[in-house]
């Protein structure tokens, strides 16, 4: 992977992608997820085991995640939140 010196640079290389990714989503049944959510869910299901990583593969797990995972990621991790405020 190109060296980054920190994931907030790393995020701001891939906002093009995500932005793709936002508008491809726009008009669908998942239009509440937001840039940050995709990047979240892939970072930490996706990315997190991966090693060497270059931007081009990370580009394309950007495109190619299907809304439906990031939406149980979010429906999870709302749920946990709801359960740890209980």
């Amino acid at each position: 992977m190109d060296e980054y010196k920190s994931q907030k640079e790393l995020y701001l290389a891939l906002v093009p992608a995500l932005n793709v990714k936002m508008r491809i989503i726009r008009n669908s049944e998942y239009s509440y997820i937001k840039k940050e959510d995709i990047w979240n869910y892939l970072r930490t299901n996706k990315w997190c085991n991966d090693v060497n990583l270059c931007i081009s593969e990370m580009v394309n797990d950007i495109i190619n995640v299907e809304e439906k995972m990031i939406d149980r990621y979010l429906k999870d991790k709302l749920n946990k939140e709801e359960k740890e405020i209980l």
